[in-house]
C-alpha cells in the first residue's frame, strides 16, 4: 500500500474541499502507474452533484478486440461518500449475470466497490467479492464509517493476479476529511479469495 497520508500532505491543503480536489486529480495517475500499461483506460463519473462524486478508472481492454490480454475491469474507484440517492434496487442486483453468477463465482457476493450506503450504484460498481469479506469485519466497519460521515473521501483499488475481472486483493482507503486533520488516513489491503 502506498503511503497515502504522505501523498495527501503533498497537497498542502488546510481544508477538506481543497484536499479532495487535489486527490481527485492526482490519485488516478498513481493508480494507472500501479496498474501498468493499458491503452484503453477510461475515466468515468457515475455521480457528481457538486458536493459528492463517484468516479471509476476502467480498463476497456475489449476495445482492442476479442483477443485482449485481460477482461474489461475496474482499475480504481474513488469519490466522496453521500447518502444513497434511492433505495437499493434488489431485483436489478439479483438479475446481474443471473444464471452465470452462481456457477462462475461460487462463494462470491455481488460486491460493491463503492457501497450503496456510501452513495454507490450498480453495473460498473459490481464485482465478484468474497462473501466472507463483504459481510463483515474491517471492510464493513470502513464502509459504515464512510456512510455515517457523508463527505468522506474514499477509494477502492482492486489488485489483480490474473487477466480476469475478479480481484485477488482490494486496497480500501478513506480520509477522515470531517476531522481537524483532513489528511488523516485509514486504509487496509484485503484478501479477496473465496
Amino acid at each position: 500500500m502506498r503511503d497515502y497520508e504522505t501523498i495527501a500532505r503533498q497537497a498542502q491543503a488546510s481544508d477538506a474541499a481543497t484536499l479532495v480536489a487535489w486527490l481527485d486529480v492526482n490519485l488516478p495517475d498513481l493508480w494507472a502507474q500501479d496498474y501498468g500499461e493499458a491503452p484503453n483506460l477510461l475515466a468515468i463519473s457515475a455521480r457528481d452533484d457538486g458536493r459528492s462524486f463517484c468516479r471509476y478508472l476502467f480498463d476497456h481492454a475489449g476495445a482492442a478486440g476479442p483477443d485482449a490480454a485481460v477482461e474489461d475491469r475496474v482499475v480504481a474507484v474513488w469519490g466522496v461518500s453521500a447518502p444513497p440517492p434511492a433505495p437499493r434496487d434488489a431485483a436489478r442486483l439479483q438479475g446481474f449475470l443471473r444464471g452465470v453468477w452462481s456457477r462462475a463465482f461460487r462463494g462470491d457476493d455481488r460486491g460493491h466497490f463503492f457501497a450503496h450506503t456510501m452513495g454507490g450504484g450498480l453495473d460498473i460498481n459490481l464485482f465478484p467479492q468474497s462473501a466472507r469479506l463483504n459481510r463483515g469485519g474491517l471492510w464493513r466497519r470502513m464502509e459504515n464509517y464512510a456512510a455515517r460521515h457523508p463527505g468522506t473521501f474514499c477509494f477502492v483499488r482492486p489488485i489483480y493476479d490474473d487477466p480476469s475481472w475478479r480481484p485477488a486483493r482490494l486496497e480500501f482507503g478513506l480520509f477522515k476529511t470531517a476531522t481537524a486533520d483532513p489528511a488523516a488516513f485509514w486504509g487496509h489491503v484485503f484478501d479477496n479469495t473465496a
